[in-house]
């Protein structure tokens, strides 16, 4: 999972945050209800965010209400329940991801380097196949989504090529959120298609020093003229993420148009305040503070 879509907490209303955090637990017991204890470790915020854009569509009934936590029963935590199936679908949607993702690190990486994933694939590999047999357009968008980034990558294609496949199932996934809606399946589409847009080119940025001294494939590499297999000069990592900036802007400008377009009822601010200030911020972080990977997974956002 990227783990890139993640609200600003510091912009956050009191009543804003615990909205978030209950939606967020409530997500993780449903994990840990549809597919076993231990699918609760594939709880992430970029399914968390779809959770609260599909209660927010559908204008889901939700009440508040206290239990026992899920991860850990001597903490008592809010949930926000829903009658509707936004948090299965969000379950399955992490089901789903997680397995792609354990396959393409047993691809990618070598023996010792993908031995966890090899692990763990078997067991993931059970839940997604009934995650996807639950909702089979979640798991056929998600298929042909990383059948074709592995074919862009083969091909060495450039950023839009390489970015597509991302966007494309977003794209269609936030559709279906629509329903038989048309008016209000097109924002959705439209901004599903530039959040995944957005979500690759952030990876890519996020991964290009990395993968230039290691001699992977990167789109921003061939872009930015970089070669060879080397450290990036304080002036190249400069230029670098000046110029992975300008297209991360890019995308965004266009995905602000279509949100505003979509009416959302009940969590809307939470939406907002992810695309609007959380994204941005993330751009900040990895670009300009250069916050690493390792770093960002220590954080709390829920201390």
């Amino acid at each position: 999972m990227f783990g890139y879509v993640r609200p600003y907490k510091s912009e956050m209303l009191v009543r804003e945050y615990e909205q978030y955090k209950a939606i967020y637990c409530e997500l993780c017991r449903q994990l840990g209800k549809e597919y076993g204890w231990a699918a609760r470790f594939t709880l992430s915020y970029d399914c968390t965010f779809y959770a609260v854009l599909a209660l927010s569509v559908s204008g889901a009934r939700v009440k508040q209400r206290q239990g026992k936590c899920a991860a850990n029963p001597l903490k008592k935590c809010n949930y926000l329940p829903s009658e509707g199936e936004e948090y299965k679908k969000a379950a399955a949607l992490s089901m789903i991801m997680t397995c792609h993702k354990l396959r393409d690190n047993v691809a990618d990486e070598g023996f010792l380097g993908s031995l966890g994933a090899r692990c763990l694939l078997p067991f993931v590999s059970r839940k997604a196949k009934k995650a996807e047999a639950r909702y089979p357009f979640l798991g056929a968008a998600v298929k042909a989504a990383m059948e074709d980034q592995r074919l862009a990558e083969e091909e060495q294609g450039g950023v839009d090529r390489c970015a597509e496949p991302t966007a494309k199932m977003l794209s269609e996934i936030f559709r279906e959120l629509g329903g038989c809606q048309k008016s209000l399946c097109l924002p959705l589409e439209r901004f599903g298609y530039f959040l995944g847009r957005w979500v690759y080119l952030m990876d890519a940025a996020d991964d290009l020093s990395r993968d230039l001294s290691q001699g992977a494939f990167n789109p921003f590499i061939a872009r930015l003229g970089l070669g060879g297999k080397r450290e990036l000069t304080e002036e190249e990592q400069k230029a670098a993420d000046e110029a992975c900036n300008g297209a991360l802007n890019a995308t965004a400008a266009q995905m602000l148009p279509a949100l505003h377009l979509i009416p959302m009822e009940n969590f809307g601010p939470l939406v907002e305040n992810v695309v609007e200030k959380g994204l941005p911020e993330m751009q900040r972080e990895i670009l300009f503070l250069h916050v690493t990977r390792k770093k960002r997974k220590k954080e709390k956002l829920f201390s």
